[in-house]
């Protein structure tokens, strides 16, 4: 075989990847991309006439699998499955790593629904990291950044 045709068939080769992986890198772009316009509209429920209502921190909470969310307004009950929910108490809610109390009411009051990046739910022994406080569970509440 002569050496100069092996060699232009590895070069084309070896521009073939490059262009293969940077397709590939374009492609993960644009996902992330669409990921995040439509993280931003999470918080939003649309209608039948396709206007969007923004939703209240119980509503994004019952989204979220293993939370129980009673009641409306300032009467909300919050218990997560796994927690001490059945003996009455509520759990810890915490806003950007910072705790904040027990009750949903004062939660609903600090944060715009708006803001709210993400919820994580917490319980059992993940919770333990917050001590007797978080026994019942905790609701960690993470803003976007601006």
């Amino acid at each position: 075989m002569n050496f100069s045709r092996l060699l232009k068939f590895g070069f084309i080769a070896f521009i073939g990847l490059c262009i293969a992986f940077q397709m590939e890198a374009q492609d993960k772009k644009s996902k992330k991309k669409k990921k995040k316009e439509s993280k931003e509209l999470s918080n939003a429920a649309e209608t039948n006439d396709n206007t969007l209502v923004y939703l209240t921190l119980a509503d994004l909470l019952r989204r979220k699998s293993g939370v129980l969310v009673q009641g409306q307004g300032s009467g909300t009950k919050v218990a997560i499955r796994g927690g001490a929910g059945a003996a009455g108490l509520d759990p810890l809610y915490v806003l950007d790593r910072v705790p904040i109390g027990n009750s949903y009411s004062q939660a609903a009051g600090m944060v715009d629904v708006n803001d709210i990046d993400r919820i994580k739910i917490l319980s059992g022994a993940d919770a333990s990291f917050y001590g007797t406080r978080g026994m019942s569970g905790v609701i960690e509440i993470t803003t976007k950044t601006k």
